[in-house]
């Protein structure tokens, strides 16, 4: 990489920089923003001073070896495979079946269209682009769904389809790139293609699901180190994606070439890490990883939309002789989509299999599909000297595929993502739901209620004058009326019941966490509690009424498959009775700290639930707080002497962690040395 690229590549990105707060000053979708500050760039490059940000490209091998895996990595990490288990028809279906028809429609509609205006282009060519652009890139339209409220199952369903519609998608672009390179001849490529997509599937999940195990242990192995960790998951991304890609090129197994899908096998990896991997981060380290990645991923879709313009501008072709085709591929792959939509979703409503999907979410489905950097990846690998039988035209099928992929992309940037967010208002789909209407009355009466006080203080303490305090406070009371006359909701006895219990089930899950951050608990407990209270949350979410004794939750297929290997390690053979009184510890803790905080709750000056509307739950907490507290004894009783090493051992490890949370604090407030904290740190150390 030469200077003037490197200068390209860091003004670039504080162009993009630049360009995020705009988009937020005019109320603009970021990626379309970039787009057209990219389009801006055009000219500006062909002048000799800013000649050099032509000299960083997007190349293939940028896109898809360093670029793509990040971007995969960064979704799918944060996707949770339970929601994926319980939407996975929908999904599945959405990523398979409605790709294939997707595929097959734009490919068959621009082949009998553009022959209207004389442009007969071979089927294969049109069958790529069809299979390239059916590929939906979730970033876009997830940032547009949680700016403006959409639901979290529509949220899911679109980030699923998006996942692992790219994969099948650039399966069969391969597929079919694979056709192009030998021949089409009759009913054996059409077997061999069919065995292809599915070794590439198959293969890519089993790939997938032994990278992010593997890797979940090695991270397990270095825990105490979050810097190793962080790079680990980096290792993981990339080292899945290549691996795959060269198990595809050279692994035959008698006489059969061997392919796996990179982008299906590194979605996998990336989901296992994150439902199984991250328990075993460093819990200090937690947060600053989803910061990691989120900002990795911001990155590289700034530079990916920012270059498009420069892209496109590099085409050795007359854009003017390509407004009908693109024009005509816009209203192609629009339609293509929305017929792909709704026949699918309308035979998953019928066969009642998953919670229906309404109308207004089909037409979000069918609109907010935004293309993206996956395309233009594609598009890349197509050779450039590449020329099938019947091609007659001075450009190449690579610079014709380039010119309908970007022309389709500044179509849904500048057109559907634009539209998206009038679309969610008038459909209704940022409508809070009862419940949430509920919590959103008591948040502001609670946050209303506190701030008055504190500005009380402030008052009394002469650090607010009597004028100030008053407009201040008269501002605050105008604010707070508009916000509980925003939802008039009806004194429904379950609703308060259900936005109580939610809280009460916060609190556990901060406590919780607090004490894996204290290494209370380990990773296979946290894991477990936690399924129940998500379960817990969902019930409350769809109005179901909570069990008097919650029991273990089943779980999805990948805590199932941890738990089986987990139930056959020597360690829990042997010491299993001493993780299930670590389960009950922790169970007594964090049901005490919701008895505490929510009688506190009730207690409060702000009066917003009095101690009758908090007894349910807390009587509830005191249940499942005495049951844990007799399977303790009953464990205790078994294995007392060894159940008591256990309690020294944590017992010490709070003295430990009290000492360095001291240490550290002195060295804060510099009331010592750098020189001094390391020395004592290594003297607690020892």
């Amino acid at each position: 990489m030469t200077v003037t690229s490197l200068l390209a590549l860091f003004s670039l990105l504080a162009v993009s920089c630049l360009t995020y707060f705009a988009a937020a000053r005019f109320k603009v979708p970021y990626t379309v923003l970039l787009v057209a500050v990219g389009l801006l760039l055009v000219p500006l490059a062909h002048t000799p001073v800013f000649a050099f940000l032509k000299d960083f490209q997007l190349t293939p091998e940028l896109l898809f070896y360093v670029f793509l895996p990040i971007l995969i990595f960064e979704s799918a990490y944060n996707i949770k495979v339970r929601k994926i288990q319980e939407n996975i028809l929908s999904i599945s279906m959405l990523a398979v079946v409605s790709l294939l028809i997707s595929v097959a429609l734009v490919a068959v509609g621009l082949y009998y269209l553009l022959g209207l205006f004389g442009l007969v282009i071979p089927p294969l060519v049109l069958l790529l682009f069809g299979a390239l652009i059916s590929a939906t890139d979730p970033v876009a339209v997830l940032a547009l769904f949680k700016e403006y409220g959409a639901p979290r199952r529509l949220s899911l369903i679109f980030e699923g389809e998006s996942l692992f519609n790219d994969g099948t998608a650039v399966a069969l672009f391969l597929v079919l790139l694979e056709v192009a390179y030998k021949g089409y001849h009759g009913v054996s490529t059409m077997g061999e293609g069919v065995f292809l997509f599915v070794s590439m599937v198959v293969g890519g999940i089993l790939f997938g699901l032994a990278m992010g195990l593997g890797f979940s242990k090695l991270i397990e192995a270095t825990r105490s180190n979050e810097n190793v960790s962080i790079i680990l998951m980096l290792v993981l991304a990339h080292l899945t994606f290549i691996l795959a890609e060269v198990i595809s090129h050279h692994a035959v197994i008698a006489g059969v070439e061997i392919k796996v899908s990179a982008i299906i096998a590194t979605t996998i990896a990336s989901i296992v890490m994150g439902n199984y991997g991250r328990y075993k981060v460093d819990p200090h380290a937690e947060e600053f990883v989803e910061k990691f990645w989120a900002q990795f991923a911001f990155m590289i879709n700034a530079l990916v939309f920012i270059l498009m313009g420069l892209l496109f501008a590099a085409l050795p072709i007359n854009v003017m002789d390509f407004v009908i085709p693109i024009a005509l591929a816009i209203l192609v792959v629009a339609g293509g989509r929305a017929l792909s939509i709704y026949p699918v979703v309308g035979v998953l409503n019928w066969l009642k299999k998953e919670e229906h999907i309404p109308m207004s979410w089909q037409n979000l489905l069918a609109w907010g599909s935004l293309r993206g950097a996956l395309a233009v990846t594609m598009v890349l690998m197509i050779p450039a000297d590449w020329r099938p039988d019947g091609w007659s035209y001075d450009y190449s099928p690579r610079d014709f595929i380039m010119a309908l992929t970007i022309g389709c992309i500044y179509a849904t940037l500048f057109i559907k993502a634009i539209t998206i967010g009038p679309m969610i208002r008038k459909m209704g789909l940022n409508q809070l739901t009862d419940v949430e209407k509920v919590e959103y009355r008591d948040a502001a009466c609670y946050i209303h209620a506190h701030a008055m006080q504190r500005m009380e203080k402030l008052r009394e303490k002469g650090y607010v004058d009597a004028a100030s305090f008053k407009a201040v406070v008269t501002d605050m009371d105008k604010t707070f009326e508009a916000a509980r006359r925003r939802f008039k909701v009806a004194n429904k006895p379950l609703l308060a019941h259900a936005a109580l219990n939610i809280h009460a089930l916060g609190i556990e899950r901060y406590y919780l966490h607090d004490l894996f951050v204290h290494g209370e608990v380990n990773d296979w407990i946290v894991r477990r509690i936690q399924a129940v209270i998500n379960d817990q949350i969902d019930k409350l979410e769809h109005g179901e009424e909570l069990a008097e004794h919650p029991g273990s939750v089943k779980g999805d297929w990948l805590d199932l498959l941890v738990d089986w290997l987990h139930a056959h390690s020597p360690s829990h053979r042997e010491k299993g009775f001493i993780e299930t009184f670590l389960y009950y510890r922790a169970k007594i803790i964090i049901t005490r700290k919701v008895i505490k905080e929510m009688t506190e709750f009730s207690q409060d000056n702000v009066k917003l639930f009095t101690p009758e509307d908090v007894k349910p739950v807390v009587d509830r907490y005191r249940a499942y707080n005495k049951a844990a507290e007799a399977k303790v004894a009953k464990l205790l009783a078994e294995h007392g002497a060894e159940l008591e090493k256990v309690n020294a051992k944590l017992a010490a490890k709070a003295a430990d962690k009290h000492q360095h949370e001291l240490l550290n604090e002195l060295l804060h407030r510099e009331l010592i040395t750098p020189k001094v904290h390391i020395s004592l740190r290594h003297k607690l150390e020892a």
